[in-house]
């Protein structure tokens, strides 16, 4: 009955928060298994966590979910599910406990195992994107895409795949440049770039492990980003939430990416090192972190903001006990 209480609250409260112009969508990320446990889920997720974190979203009634990827651990020898096995599972527990929440994954690390090429990912999950209308990077259908959600054309989202077996830790630069120009010419204000690698570690991952392996390429991403006004950039990989401002000395005043950590959907929390490795010039700041919370993220989007308010604001909403 408790809970049920609060997942009617939650109705109401996104009734009463959204207003013509007003409307929200959802980020999570991170809900594999820990291989390490005595008992090991053979599907290769946190199906308990994973369950009830899609059942609040769904009762948040966000226009769609993005999902910043690491939805299965991949093939392991603990684990029998094989990754085909593995993504059938992830998406029967999205269809039994979000039914009418649209979803929108990218893939993670994990994704990899079992399947480098992408085959068995491609297999699962491109054919209910391209029939929500995605457009696909070109040469990588399956994998990095532009969509727009029906009713709210002032709204891009972008998905870029950084697992390519010949540019690890990277994006299509060039794929991205052309979305980002198809987005312009559509008119579209709002656009928001999704991704399971940080730019920076956020406290865990080694920069060996994320974009700034190759800082380089992770350099000229960032300045797309800034070139295009894109002031929020949704990630996992980290198994926390982290708010990060990523300024440079180079960049206009007042300019701020904001770089958002939410991989809390179920996967084995990871200890806070705090923002360690090499920054290459750039200005880091925490404006927000919790550990070993599970959650996700509304992001509120004003289409019709009056001055002085906030077109965007994001949310870390826990998960309900």
């Amino acid at each position: 009955m408790k809970r049920f209480l609060i997942l009617l609250a939650l109705c109401l409260t996104g009734i009463s928060r959204l207003g013509a112009a007003t409307w929200s969508f959802a980020v999570a990320g991170d809900d594999r298994t820990d291989p390490r446990l005595e008992k090991v889920d053979p599907t290769g997720i946190h199906t308990e966590v994973l369950g009830r974190l899609l059942e609040q979203i769904d009762a948040d009634k966000p226009e769609f979910l993005l999902f910043t990827g690491d939805l299965v651990y991949g093939e392991n020898l603990r684990i029998p599910a094989k990754i085909a096995e593995q993504f059938a599972a992830w998406k029967k527990i999205a269809a039994e406990k979000s039914p009418s929440l649209k979803i929108l994954p990218v893939r993670g690390n994990h994704e990899t195992l079992g399947d480098p090429e992408g085959t068995a990912w491609v297999a699962a999950f491109e054919p209910a994107l391209s029939s929500n209308g995605v457009a696909w990077f070109p040469g990588q259908k399956g994998f990095s895409y532009l969509w727009s959600p029906p009713g709210h054309p002032d709204t891009a989202v972008i998905a870029l795949d950084q697992y390519n077996p010949v540019a690890p830790h990277q994006i299509d630069e060039k794929g991205l440049e052309e979305a980002l120009s198809k987005a312009r010419a559509a008119g579209v204000k709002h656009l928001f770039p999704f991704l399971h690698e940080e730019a920076f570690s956020a406290g865990c991952h080694a920069d060996s492990d994320d974009m700034a392996a190759f800082p380089v390429a992770r350099d000229k991403f960032l300045e797309t980003l800034r070139e295009n006004g894109i002031r929020w950039l949704f990630t996992g990989h980290d198994h926390f939430y982290d708010r990060m401002e990523i300024g440079n000395w180079r960049w206009p005043k007042d300019y701020v990416l904001r770089q958002v950590v939410a991989g809390t959907a179920g996967a084995p929390f990871y200890p806070d090192r705090t923002y360690f490795g090499n920054h290459d010039g750039y200005d880091l700041t925490r404006t927000d972190h919790h550990q070993n919370t599970y959650g996700w993220l509304r992001v509120t989007v004003n289409d019709d903001p009056k001055p002085g308010e906030e077109p965007v604001t994001v949310e870390f909403v826990p998960l309900i006990p």
